[in-house]
């Protein structure tokens, strides 16, 4: 079976580090411009494809110079500098020869430690009890769709006591977390500036950075079940907001955390 998010995020490789691909319509918002999630997924997927990659990604800092409009998307790969263990990479998105984003990508080789402290995951509604995403937003963009969500904690539209929500999330068609998804999932919250007015205010991500602590067997553990994503920001004025994510099992191993800040009218 091929999965939606591996069907979207396909690249064809060139000579020399470069990659290319069709924005994808399925991973596309409103305005026309692609979902930045999908962004920083092919940008993590080329350096995996990359014939020097030798480890496991583990972060990501990700700037949005511009939307990733329809049409071909260039990328380019290049190894900055390699360790024993570790490799930092620079990837280069291009449309039409202009740039459009920049991504700096660690790989590494972890091992385990005799400390194993994280955070804990919160104590909330379960998947069954949560309100499904579709029926509290009915106009979200079609890439939504594509992900079974369950709002556990936090109405969007409403002004909440804080700008935290709560959500149960997976690939709806069944599809395994990884890597590459985790970066494109913990860019689906919507922004925080829903949950702190009933207008809605248009806006977009300017960065965003990523961090996985996964181990491969953690990720094989989570499989294709529920995540817990619980989302917080700090602050929403003068036209910026931040969001900050952190992500679970189903079993309560945190599998990632992830920051952005965004600029809104």
């Amino acid at each position: 079976m091929t999965f939606i998010f591996d069907r979207e995020t396909a690249l064809i490789a060139l000579d020399d580090g470069l990659f290319t691909i069709e924005a994808s319509d399925v991973y596309r918002n409103p305005t026309g411009m692609a979902f930045g999630g999908w962004v920083a997924a092919i940008a993590a997927r080329a350096v995996e494809m990359h014939p020097e990659c030798r480890g496991p990604l583990v972060s990501q800092q990700i700037i949005y110079m511009t939307g990733v409009g329809p049409g071909e998307v260039t990328l380019s790969v290049s190894l900055l500098r390699a360790g024993a263990s570790t490799q930092f990479w620079r990837v280069e998105l291009s449309q039409n020869g202009a740039l459009t984003n920049a991504a700096d990508i660690v790989t590494s080789t972890r091992r385990p430690t005799d400390i194993d402290y994280q955070v804990e995951m919160p104590t909330t509604k379960s998947p069954a009890d949560s309100i499904s995403l579709p029926s509290v937003n009915p106009m979200a963009p079609k890439w939504v769709s594509h992900y079974d969500q369950r709002i556990a904690k936090g109405m969007p539209f409403a002004v909440n006591e804080s700008p935290e929500a709560i959500v149960w999330i997976k690939e709806a068609d069944g599809r395994p977390v990884d890597r590459v998804s985790l970066f494109s999932i913990l860019d689906t919250p919507m922004p925080r500036t829903f949950f702190v007015t009933e207008q809605f205010r248009p806006g977009s991500t300017v960065a965003m950075a990523t961090y996985i602590y996964a181990s491969e067997e953690d990720l094989a553990e989570a499989g294709s079940d529920f995540l817990l994503l619980r989302v917080t920001g700090a602050t929403v004025r003068n036209s910026a907001t931040d969001g900050r994510a952190e992500i679970w099992s189903k079993s309560g191993i945190m599998l990632a955390t992830s920051s952005q800040i965004g600029f809104f009218r």
